[in-house]
């Protein structure tokens, strides 16, 4: 049976609502993630809404290039592994409950903040990549650089972003994102193919 690609689904979805609210600053600021409103409206679909607006164009196609390098990689062992239609769902929902789940601990942190505001689908593609990381950690990004390198720098560059930038990026979200994507397809493996996980770890020795 040929594979699906919802990957580009993605892609086509999130890059269309991106565009309609940059030419809508109501639309805009309605779905994007302010926890002080969150709290105090019940605002709660913004965990998730936030993640289909962004920055600016720039970060708009950081996001959706990173999503689709990453993505139909995850997408394609995920229906190896479970089964194309069980595939797919766990693909899915691994993808939005990292958009959700990675911008918990922002919530949190800033629900008293008036101030504080972020877009941008970086948990939900943090978790994707770092899903990708785990399983192969050697091969290479972008042709050039390893896996498991590419995702020491994105950690880094994560970690300075959110201490000294004022972007309205959730640079935190990568960092809660690339746990829980390691967490996510850890634990899935254990939990439906401990064989596989066994190949997995087998790749962490180059040689």
């Amino acid at each position: 049976m040929e594979q699906l690609n919802f990957t580009t689904a993605l892609l086509v979805l999130t890059g269309l609502i991106s565009w309609q609210a940059f030419n809508n600053r109501d639309m805009y600021l309605k779905l994007m993630f302010v926890p002080y409103e969150m709290k105090r409206k019940n605002d709660y679909f913004r965990f998730l809404t936030h993640g289909m607006v962004h920055a600016d164009v720039n970060h708009l196609l950081f996001n959706l290039i990173t999503l689709y390098s990453f993505g139909i990689g995850v997408e394609f062992y995920f229906q190896q592994y479970f089964g194309q239609q069980v595939g797919i769902i766990l693909y899915l929902l691994f993808y939005f409950s990292g958009i959700i789940l990675s911008s918990l601990p922002d919530y949190y942190r800033h629900q008293d903040n008036p101030g504080y505001r972020a877009v941008g689908a970086s948990g939900g593609v943090a978790a994707i990549v770092f899903g990708y990381i785990f399983m192969n950690p050697w091969d290479r990004v972008f042709w050039v650089v390893p896996a498991g390198l590419y995702g020491v720098l994105y950690i880094i560059y994560s970690a300075y972003m959110d201490r000294n930038s004022n972007d309205n990026i959730g640079h935190n979200a990568h960092l809660w994102g690339s746990l829980y994507g390691i967490v996510f397809v850890y634990s899935l493996l254990q939990l439906m193919r401990p064989e596989v996980l066994s190949g997995v770890f087998q790749n962490y020795i180059p040689f």
